[in-house]
């Protein structure tokens, strides 16, 4: 599959790519980037540890996917 992964410059760049395409911003090593909704969960059941990216009352958060991996 092409593309599965598209890194961003900034956490509000991908949590803004992810809306207007119906995808998933996350933090991934550190970087952010843009997932399809599938490719977000197949990370999860694969136990891949990241975070997902939002913005709540102004503030970009994080949210971890598999918070016993940590």
């Amino acid at each position: 599959m092409k593309n599965r992964i598209a890194e961003s410059k900034t956490a509000r760049e991908a949590i803004a790519c992810a809306a207007a395409k119906d995808m998933a911003a996350v933090l991934l090593n550190g970087k952010p980037a843009v997932v399809s909704q599938k490719e977000a969960e197949r990370m999860e059941v694969a136990e891949v540890y990241f975070a997902y990216l939002y913005v709540h009352e102004g503030k970009v958060v994080t949210i971890p996917a598999n918070r016993n991996h940590a």
